[in-house]
């Protein structure tokens, strides 16, 4: 109470606490204060106390209760975890601190809603006690102290340590006492460097690696891969910028880290490379397996942690000798900012690129990579606009998918690449006006030949296990039925029933793509039901798909599969997630929420040797990017992108380099509904011929169209129930259905190596296959 002794409650004599609203008597005080202190000065025990400054409590477990220690058992006879305070100490303060009781209370919140399993939650990982960057020392030789930063922790998160307690770490202070011995070239002599650099180019031809580089210590390179190596450096003698525009999977990354440490082998640098936050991870684990004498450094984070990596990280302290200026031939010679720059390679995002431009911006960068380089197709785009300001010697963009919709993004690229070579939009369209002609195709093809480089698995990747997709066709369950009609006739008695929020309808085709995913998708329509088991199985009788997925996820389970899901909806990773804990699968789960250093701990534990987990739910804008899981063998696309590239990356996490098994790809699609319209409409969309680009004009959804979608489907729905036409057209799938998936892919692979061996190599069929394929 205010204006009362915290201790006894009387209310004379008090002593006011300076900073909160407590007040004590001087003789209740623990010791008894003697000395009067000075007016607006004296601040209460609880103010003072170390336990203020807990920041966070990490973990709590179980121990034996102490005889007669009545506050421990008020605590659940559990220990919390607290740096530097006595046992007894932290039990009195919860006793009388409120403040510290909020936070033990919040504590025990977050515990109790943790989805993790037992075996999964670690307090305090290992990581966190590894040193992955020292990046300042201070103090003598006795006494020496390094700025660390830990693995897994961000940079606001660094410490100084003295060299005693991380002595066990000599090969990250040796790697720090290697970058600090070297220093940038002086203005002149980098000014004199590349003077001898570009005389070199005009006067000798490019040579080429004729085998994989002994300075990659991170393995061989393929032979494709070697190639691109030498596709990089001719166009970085050329002063070409050019697109590496080979299909997902076949190591674009590995082509880039390889001709950034070609350049630095030439002293050439600094670098920036530019990926999705959820790739940067990759990048820094393969730069630090092939390229480990590159200092790259990471800048992403809070803006306190990127001021911490803009202070250590990125220029060489100034040296005393060089502030001195002097002139030389009119001209005033002094070390400059980019002369001091210590990093080799840096790695952002997208977003850090368009917050923190003014910091990025002054340098002057020898090669710009862009990791997806199709975000780059909107001219207008934030990223486009900051990017284009940059001053960059060499740019290259890497993507899977050059050309997604239409060849005016196409020609956007280039324009990133090459303003003065692809100036007008109005005179390429005009000039590839019809793309259909073999003569115009034939044009642009010269035209792009020195900007693009573009491979795929089928022509370079020979061994690479293959892939089949099967498109399963679905119906409705009855609730969704109900629900679609709703829809379509906007019967808001029917979608308000449960006395839920009105359903928005402003957006029809996204509530009908959303009630083909599941009936739960939509607001209000979920029943609360508490018994678990009549839950679930009003879960999977709810939605056509899930009673599918469901027969076809156990039979991949009892046959040893891994699995990766992806949908477009969060919500619909939840009702999965609720599905896997129903049946007690281990699962991993990454969506836009997930964090990077996160997403790659999840990704590692999918991947790890003998691990538990079945199956990896995945968003597919977020878990379709740069990630590798080529541990799975099955990729089930629960609902389907507008955009079919975006589908084919999520395939491609799996049908990648290091896959050693068939991939099979299951698209699943409601039948007579909006997704099957849909899935017809992309296929426009894949007109990707001729090499690199197709056949495609710019090709917007009109109104007409719209409705067309919308109205698929509807006539047999609206039909009547008895209809027995209609139920003939109905599809059931069984168990044994369900097996047929496999065994049919396994008959086209049969006769695909039947009729390689006969039709392309010209070899008599062997007996054993002569009885097989009558057995087909």
């Amino acid at each position: 109470k205010e204006n009362t002794c915290q201790a006894c409650g009387v209310t004379e004599n008090l002593l006011n606490c300076a900073t909160c609203t407590y007040a004590y008597h001087p003789k209740c005080l623990l010791p008894p204060l003697k000395a009067p202190p000075l007016p607006n000065n004296w601040r209460c025990p609880e103010c003072v106390s170390p336990l203020n400054d807990i920041e966070k409590i990490l973990d709590c477990e179980m121990r034996p209760t102490v005889a007669d220690d009545n506050d421990a058992s008020k605590l659940g006879s559990k220990q919390i975890f607290v740096k530097q305070v006595p046992e007894k100490e932290f039990l009195k303060a919860f006793k009388s601190n409120p403040r510290l009781r909020t936070k033990v209370n919040n504590f025990h919140r977050q515990m109790a809603s943790k989805n993790s399993s037992e075996d999964d939650f670690v307090a305090i990982r290992p990581e966190w006690t590894t040193v992955d960057r020292i990046l300042a020392c201070r103090g003598d030789e006795d006494e020496k102290e390094y700025l660390v930063k830990y693995k897994e922790l961000s940079y606001d998160e660094c410490y100084w340590e003295f060299e005693s307690d991380i002595s066990a770490f000599q090969p990250e202070i040796e790697k720090f006492n290697k970058i600090r011995s070297r220093s940038r070239k002086s203005a002149r002599q980098k000014s004199s460097l590349r003077d001898a650099v570009e005389s070199k180019k005009k006067s000798k031809e490019f040579q080429q690696y004729e085998q994989s580089p002994e300075f990659l210590t991170g393995g061989t390179l393929h032979p494709y891969q070697l190639e691109g190596l030498n596709f990089l450096r001719f166009s970085w003698s050329k002063q070409t910028h050019v697109i590496l525009a080979d299909e997902m999977g076949l190591g674009k990354t590995i082509q880039s880290i390889a001709f950034l440490a070609s350049l630095f082998e030439d002293n050439i640098a600094p670098h920036l490379v530019v990926a999705p936050l959820s790739t940067l991870r990759n990048w820094e684990r393969e730069f630090a397996t092939w390229a480990p004498q590159m200092n790259v450094v990471m800048y992403v984070g809070s803006a306190q942690a990127r001021a911490v990596i803009r202070e250590y990280e990125f220029y060489h302290p100034k040296k005393s000798h060089k502030k001195i200026k002097k002139k030389k031939s009119g001209h005033i010679v002094s070390e400059s900012k980019q002369d001091r720059i210590k990093f080799d390679v840096l790695l952002t995002s997208y977003e850090m690129i368009n917050l923190d431009t003014a910091s990025l911006k002054p340098i002057m960068w020898e090669c710009m990579i862009v990791d997806e380089g199709h975000r780059l197709k909107n001219k207008d785009s934030k990223l486009f606009l900051s990017l284009k300001q940059y001053t960059t010697y060499h740019r290259t963009l890497l993507t899977g998918t050059p050309l997604q919709n239409n060849l005016d993004e196409l020609f956007m690229l280039m324009h990133f690449l090459d303003a003065g070579k692809f100036g007008s939009l109005e005179e390429f369209q005009e000039e590839f006006k019809d793309i259909s002609q073999e003569e115009q195709i034939s044009r642009l093809h010269t035209m792009l030949a020195p900007h693009l480089l573009r491979r795929v698995k089928k022509d370079v990747m020979k061994k690479l296990p293959p892939k089949k997709e099967l498109i399963l066709r679905v119906e409705l369950s009855s609730k969704q039925k109900e629900y679609y009609k709703a829809i379509l006739t906007r019967n808001y008695q029917i979608l308000t029933r449960r006395g839920g929020a009105q359903i928005s309808l402003i957006n029809v085709v996204m509530e009908l793509r959303k009630l083909c995913c599941h009936p739960y998708m939509l607001e209000g329509v979920e029943p609360v039901i508490e018994d678990a088991n009549e839950a679930h199985k009003q879960l999977l009788e709810s939605s056509g798909k899930l009673q599918l997925l469901d027969k076809m996820m156990v039979k991949l389970k009892e046959q040893g599969h891994r699995v990766l899901i992806y949908s477009q909806f969060q919500h619909m990773l939840d009702l999965l997630e609720d599905y896997c804990t129903y049946k007690n699968w281990q699962y991993e789960r990454i969506d836009g929420k997930v964090g990077g250093a996160e997403r790659q701990i999840r990704i590692d534990r999918f991947n790890a040797k003998n691990s538990s987990r079945f199956c990896f739910l995945l968003s597919t804008r977020a878990g379709g990017l740069g990630i590798n899981l080529a541990t799975a063998d099955t990729v089930i696309i629960y609902d389907s992108d507008w955009n079919p590239h975006a589908d084919l990356q999520a395939m491609a996490r799996a049908h990648r380099l290091g896959q050693m098994n068939k991939v099979m790809i299951y698209r699943l699609i409601t039948r007579g509904s909006i997704e099957e319209r849909m899935m017809q409409m992309t296929k426009k969309k894949m007109v990707l011929e001729h090499l690199v680009v197709g056949r495609l004009k710019a090709q917007n959804i009109n109104q007409e169209e719209l409705d067309d979608i919308i109205r698929y489907g509807s006539k047999e729905l609206f039909a009547d129930e008895n209809d027995e036409a209609g139920k003939s057209r109905q599809i059931h799938y069984d168990a044994a259905a369900i097996d047929r998936f496999k065994v049919n892919f396994l008959v086209l692979f049969f006769l695909s190596i039947d009729y390689l061996i006969v039709n392309k190599l010209g070899m008599k069929r062997p007996q054993w296959m002569m009885k097989r394929r009558m057995d087909f």
